[in-house]
């Protein structure tokens, strides 16, 4: 991962991306400090995220991962030991259950980067302060519990996470029996997405057209929940026919169990 690999969105928000399921990796600039958001994946590539850093004048002050799926919490060593956030959920299940949630990084990615991934805290509150720049982090339910979303209000830009993906289908957590949760969630996002310009997702491409994203998913969801075909182009991408087997399973609950929803409306 180059510096020239890096695409700035909106000002001072530089994003790259993984040869691996076009993973992104985010970094938010202010004056000398920066904050970086989901570091992935391969060594090399957590490696070149601190050129990045040092090309844009600034220096790692933080770390924050969106979720605690074990592709964004990972880190390397010449980010320095600075604190690394994500929300209360993620942190206690990290600690909690490091040994179960580690496993897929071990013999994926060198020793000294198993050992650094997952060493998050709980944030402690919900606007995180960078220079003269004011991000919001928004908590829901959907794709997995404690998941974030940051909000940074004068560029107009949402970082994600795994939501609103234009490669990935949506992906309700396994453990969860329905989709209330993630619906749920979507109408948590919907006015944050609607007002802002800049969408980035933690697997595809930004989107300079976010509620085009959120409409995508709500036509999908629609049609598993009515028992509907879809041809969602995103079926095509690898492992989404299996997502989509489950979300079935998971549409066909809720419909079972009788759970109405009822979209926020946005204006």
């Amino acid at each position: 991962m180059s510096v020239r690999a890096a695409q700035e969105v909106a000002p001072g928000v530089h994003v790259m991306a993984s040869r691996r399921y076009d993973t992104t990796s985010t970094v938010i600039t202010s004056g000398p400090d920066a904050l970086v958001i989901d570091p992935a994946w391969d060594a090399d590539e957590l490696a070149g995220i601190h050129p990045l850093i040092r090309h844009l004048g600034a220096q790692c002050v933080a770390g924050l991962a969106t979720h605690l799926h074990y592709d964004h919490v990972l880190w390397h060593h010449d980010l320095g030991d600075v604190p690394r956030w994500s929300s209360e959920w993620a942190a206690v299940q990290w600690q909690h259950s490091r040994s179960d949630l580690i496993q897929p990084l071990i013999g994926d990615i060198p020793d000294d980067l198993v050992a650094l991934a997952g060493r998050i805290t709980p944030v402690a509150e919900m606007s995180l302060p960078l220079g003269d720049r004011q991000i919001t982090l928004h908590q829901h339910d959907a794709h997995a519990r404690g998941h974030l979303a940051l909000e940074i209000a004068d560029a107009g830009v949402l970082l994600a996470g795994d939501m609103l993906s234009d490669v990935e289908l949506p992906y309700p957590d396994a453990d969860e029996p329905d989709l209330s949760l993630y619906l749920d969630g979507l109408d948590r996002l919907a006015p944050v997405i609607a007002r802002c310009h800049v969408l980035v997702p933690g697997h595809g491409t930004p989107s300079y057209a976010p509620m085009d994203r959120l409409d995508a998913d709500r036509r999908y969801l629609d049609a598993v929940l009515s028992g509907d075909d879809t041809d969602d182009p995103r079926l095509a991408h690898e492992g989404m026919r299996e997502i989509h087997q489950r979300t079935v399973e998971q549409a066909r609950v809720t419909r079972e169990g009788g759970q109405g929803h009822r979209r926020q409306s946005v204006t």
